[in-house]
């Protein structure tokens, strides 16, 4: 195992010669593999749970789809109907054309955080799933208020979202090089929720009473995942760092080159076989929580 060396360097790739394109969805389901990993344990964690549900189920932050076709509705009672949603257009269409069931799957396109939630979703699900979504949402409170607001009576959630991870620190400090400063106007839009929470599990825990959701589980965990291609967790949030492409083109290649070369010394590479294999280690939050009726 290395890490923190020239070695971690030598065989950490660069993340941005590769797209993980949000925008392109079957590329997307190729490189799925952490979020479908991480959905499956918490599936089989709350399993005996989840086959008792019959009701109206929604999933959000679905993106091609996949996982909630092939995990989250066969975890449910066969009398359950899903709904995935996610805030691309792009994403819905091709799970509509790829994975929908008539009358038992579909898909439609919802902004969790929206401040103007359709009324069409206004107390109608019973359950509420979303995995690995949540952490991109800026206004957290305002998203589990509307979570709260589409579950019905005593309807549920169960919800897993990263909670921190050691690449912000990276930006952060990329964020307050001279070099980079003035194309980094505003670090808050690319950081998550709880990133910087000293207790993420009670500030959690605390915000969803406040909304008014009585809560039967919340952990604070740390998660790690290996991944033979170095470059994938990464690629797939360096992808959402639109300000990178504001910069003049001499900027934005030392900008990558910096960020690349901070990050690798931050890697553990376990080697075995002669194969390299990439240790990500992260804090997530999870939450088993019930819409609590005054």
């Amino acid at each position: 195992m290395t890490t923190n060396g020239s070695d971690t360097n030598k065989h950490f790739y660069n993340p941005f010669k590769y797209t993980f394109n949000y925008s392109n969805p079957f590329k997307y389901t190729l490189n799925n593999k952490l979020q479908r990993e991480k959905a499956s344990a918490v599936i089989d964690e709350f399993e005996e749970h989840l086959k008792s549900i019959s009701g109206k189920c929604l999933d959000i932050g679905c993106g091609p789809g996949d996982i909630t076709k092939d995990m989250i509705l066969p975890a449910l009672d066969p009398n359950a109907v899903v709904i995935g949603t996610d805030v691309s257009k792009n994403m819905i269409d091709y799970a509509n054309k790829k994975y929908s069931i008539p009358k038992k799957l579909e898909y439609d396109v919802l902004d969790a955080q929206t401040k103007n939630l359709p009324t069409k979703y206004l107390s109608e699900f019973d359950f509420i799933f979303s995995f690995n979504t949540l952490h991109w949402c800026n206004d957290i409170k305002q998203t589990f208020e509307n979570i709260y607001r589409m579950l019905q009576p005593n309807g549920t959630m169960l919800i897993l979202f990263v909670a921190s991870h050691k690449i912000f620190k990276v930006l952060e400090k990329l964020a307050n090089d001279a070099r980079f400063t003035q194309h980094i106007t505003d670090l808050n839009k690319y950081m998550w929720p709880f990133q910087k929470s000293v207790n993420p599990r009670k500030e959690l825990k605390e915000l969803l009473e406040t909304v008014g959701f009585t809560v039967n589980h919340c952990s604070h965990r740390e998660s790690f995942h290996f991944d033979e291609n170095p470059d994938r967790f990464f690629s797939s949030i360096a992808s959402f760092l639109d300000f990178i492409e504001d910069m003049p083109y001499d900027k934005k290649e030392e900008f990558k080159k910096e960020f690349v070369d901070k990050y690798a010394k931050t890697q553990i590479i376990c080697k075995q076989n002669d194969q390299n294999t990439v240790l990500e280690v992260y804090r997530v939050l999870m939450v088993f929580a019930q819409k609590r009726m005054p």
